[in-house]
């Protein structure tokens, strides 16, 4: 599996595992409608996985039912999520996470190109830092 699916990966099974200690998901028997999200969530992972080539789509739906449903909990989810997801879940993206994005790929673009593998966790971060020094040397 690529860092990048990895990551998406990862990062779902994080925000199921944090879902799972806020309500509704703390509930014993979950309702249907939290049932048949987490019976979702987990057919994506086996479709991230095994690699499925329309994988994106599920998790798009997925992870657009979950912020219009349960608006609550929408900072569990990792932004970076959003962004690797795609679709209709850029739309939850403001424009200056749109554009620090934007830049992230623009630099997994280029150590790609150098056959550099990356660590996707290490890479925002570092951008991040790189970013927030930037703007405290210009506010200085």
């Amino acid at each position: 599996m690529d860092s990048r699916n990895d990551f998406i990966l990862n990062a779902f099974k994080d925000l199921k595992s944090r879902m799972s200690e806020h309500f509704p998901f703390d509930q014993t028997p979950l309702n249907e409608e939290e049932a048949d999200l987490i019976e979702k969530m987990n057919q994506l992972f086996q479709d991230i996985e095994n690699q499925a080539a329309d994988y994106s789509f599920d998790a798009q739906e997925i992870l657009s039912r979950f912020i219009r449903c349960y608006a609550n909990l929408v900072p569990l989810v990792r932004r970076e999520l959003l962004w690797f997801i795609g679709g209709e879940c850029l739309h939850f993206l403001g424009d200056e996470e749109l554009s620090f994005y934007q830049e992230l790929e623009d630099r997994l673009y280029q150590l790609d190109n150098q056959g550099i593998n990356v660590d996707l966790n290490e890479q925002i971060k570092s951008l991040r830092q790189e970013l927030d020094t930037n703007n405290s040397n210009t506010t200085h």
